[in-house]
């Protein structure tokens, strides 16, 4: 697997079954689905803080880069 484009994440049980069970319902894979979730979360934290999806990601990014934590 190239780890550059893929990364694997462990999560309780209960969380991964309620996963699965919406993956069912929407017809995605689990893959795609968590990447729904994570562009519709950075899409409401954009919002919350007036910025563009674009700026707010990019200054996420950077603060990723700098090893900031983001309050």
């Amino acid at each position: 697997m190239d780890t550059k484009h893929w990364k694997s994440v462990a999560v309780r049980k209960i969380s991964y079954d309620k996963l699965i069970a919406l993956c069912d319902k929407e017809y995605r894979n689990p893959a795609a689905f968590i990447a729904l979730l994570v562009d519709k979360e950075i899409e409401r934290r954009a919002a919350l803080k007036k910025m563009s999806v674009e700026d707010y990601l990019k200054k996420l990014m950077n603060e990723r880069k700098n090893g900031e934590k983001s309050r």
